[in-house]
């Protein structure tokens, strides 16, 4: 600068010249970059999905071509001479985005409409820094459900998970399962790995300095290593993902796709509600569904699954007929069967505790649309948009130091702030902090800690609005209505202060995002406590709504009925411990086999 200045006004005019230009090619060289990012991001690809006459009945109808569904509809085409109808209500995944791991937070964004953009109703004990105290519940509603717009994390839960689930249901009994349809990519063979199954399991695409700090400081804490996917779950681990060099693989990918290729047995509409399930007597028979505004209906020879998920499968049930007879005489429903539908609703829930490093290891704004991510990622698919922004390390811990069953999972993500972060989550945009206002701030270096509680006391339901097929349900998750969950989050804070005070990480660190002040002294458990009520969210994995032994039997079986099934997360009796996706898959393969065996 002091000599530029001391040259005269033609070397400043000549260095302004010179910065003009370089700002015009790097804008340049930035447009051309998103013009084929948004060619990339928009532009659909289409799989190849045989389209067919649809039938007037078939075998099996699954209603959701979520997770479950995708499975459910692979297994059952393995049987000879089978039909099977898939029912989603959502769109095909053909947008490119859907695959490419970094674009995992913009398939949240309403926009797209690849989620249920559900809203709770106003919360008493909690989201007091969201708009009108609702909470977003952005679930998957497309081909792939969940697993096609999640953070792709995979995992089995502990078996103390499964001890209430009853006979056939624990975790020993489940591992089969949860291997049956694994492929195991990068993961060091053991007795817990399968490595010839349909779904890609892998370690992230790139090392990362920033997860080996988080791995060491969980370490100096006194944690050892463990495969979480193991029967030993507490402890630090290497993060598993669904994908496969650079992208992301849903169930709709490694299942659906197949099946329906497979000698044109599996049939699918999708853009389908299903408004109700009809009954011949205590039978149900057919699925009306609505297409395109035009009402359909179907008739199932074997028998009818649904797999539409903890707050759908609860609403198709009380439709037509299935739920509490208090609940279905207020909407005058005739009753089919009195069951506790809807009720005993779970859904874990995080914190952001977010800290600004100078460090060049976080996912910035200036990272994601660079040329050279652009070029690494539709070349050879690697760089920045071939990985999870989701650290590559978790953590599980018992808080209370009891047991082998973790009540807090702790996670990292490589950002301090998201694109349409607040806006997807519904946070207050009157909020005037530093806090709120590095949600918008996506250049910036950093990272945030995401505890989460995994086993929630708080108990909520889901109710109907009405009998219209098209509006939302009542979710009342009844967030922190137990002061349990209030204190195991706060010691989930406390942990990750710990983490981050470690030799390890404190030297990613430069300054904690702290959140707004509030009239408790900064730093003490009641302006923690007042802070969680504020902004703990959601997880994003309910269940609960049809548990096993309430609402299901043991095979999953509706009880009170013939020839319909439930194979989602509402069947789920307890929450689980870490992403409930994996289970889920188990799950479904056991159903699958069970139907199969019945079938043999």
């Amino acid at each position: 600068v002091v000599s530029t200045q001391s040259t005269g006004s033609s070397t400043i005019n000549a260095e302004y010249g010179k910065q003009w230009y370089q700002r015009r090619v790097r804008g340049g060289v930035t447009l051309m970059v998103m013009l084929a990012a948004f060619y990339i991001f928009c532009e659909p690809f289409e799989p190849v999905y045989p389209t067919h006459k649809l039938r007037d009945e078939y075998d099996y109808i699954v209603i959701g071509g979520g997770t479950a569904g995708s499975v459910i509809a692979h297994r059952l085409a393995e049987l000879g001479n089978t039909s099977i109808l898939v029912i989603e209500a959502g769109r095909p995944d053909f947008d490119h985005s859907i695959r490419i791991p970094a674009a995992s937070i913009s398939l949240l964004d309403p926009d797209k409409n690849l989620v249920w953009n559900y809203k709770t109703v106003p919360q008493e004990r909690s989201a007091q820094g969201f708009l009108n105290n609702r909470m977003t519940l952005p679930l998957g509603k497309v081909l792939g459900g969940s697993s096609s717009i999640g953070d792709m994390i995979y995992g089995r839960g502990n078996p103390a998970d499964f001890s209430t689930w009853g006979k056939g249901w624990s975790w020993a009994d489940l591992l089969p399962y949860f291997m049956k349809g694994e492929r195991a990519m990068d993961i060091d063979s053991s007795q817990y790995h399968n490595t010839h199954g349909e779904l890609p399991i892998s370690r992230g695409e790139e090392e990362c300095d920033l997860s080996n700090a988080f791995a060491g400081a969980a370490q100096e804490l006194g944690l050892k290593a463990v495969d979480y996917t193991s029967k030993d779950q507490i402890g630090v681990s290497q993060t598993l993902f669904t994908m496969k060099q650079g992208e992301r693989w849903s169930a709709a990918r490694a299942f659906l796709e197949p099946a329906l290729n497979r000698r044109y047995k599996v049939h699918m509409v999708t853009n389908s509600v299903a408004s109700k399930i009809l009954f011949s007597g205590n039978r149900a028979t057919q699925v009306v569904f609505n297409e395109d505004g035009v009402n359909k209906a179907v008739r199932a020879t074997k028998e009818i699954i649904l797999t539409g998920g903890a707050i759908e499968t609860p609403k198709l049930l009380m439709l037509s007929g299935i739920g509490p007879a208090d609940e279905l005489n207020k909407h005058k429903i005739p009753v089919v069967a009195d069951l506790p539908v809807g009720k005993g609703l779970k859904d874990p829930m995080k914190l952001w505790l977010r800290y600004k490093s100078d460090s060049k290891v976080s996912v910035t704004r200036d990272k994601l649309t660079s040329a050279k991510s652009f070029l690494e990622y539709y070349f050879y698919k690697t760089g920045t948009w071939s990985d999870t922004l989701q650290s590559l390390t978790t953590v599980f811990v018992n808080t209370k130091k009891e047991g082998t069953q973790p009540d807090v999972n702790i996670n990292m993500l490589r950002a301090v702030a998201l694109p349409n972060q607040a806006e997807i989550l519904g946070v207050k945009y009157e909020l005037e902090d530093p806090f709120n206002a590095g949600l918008y701030d996506t250049n910036t270096e950093g990272f945030t800690f995401i505890p989460t509680l995994l086993h929630p006391d708080s108990t909520g339901q889901v109710r109907l609005r009405s009998t219209g097929i098209h509006d939302p349900p009542l979710i009342d998750p009844r967030y922190l209505t137990s002061e349990q969950d209030i204190d195991t989050l706060l010691a989930s804070i406390r942990y990750v202060q710990q983490l981050a005070g470690t030799k390890s990480l404190s030297s990613f660190i430069t300054e904690k995002v702290d959140y707004p002040a509030n009239q408790h002294p900064y730093d003490s458990d009641d302006y923690w406590r007042h802070v969680i009520r504020q902004f703990a969210f959601t997880a994003g994995h309910p269940s609960g709504t049809c548990a096993i032994g309430k609402v299901v039997g043991p095979d999953l079986r509706v009880r009170g009925v013939e020839g319909l099934r439930v194979v989602d997360n509402s069947v789920f009796p307890t929450t689980v411990s870490g992403d409930s996706t994996g289970v889920l898959y188990g799950v479904a393969e056991k159903i699958s086999d069970i139907i199969k065996k019945e079938n043999s």
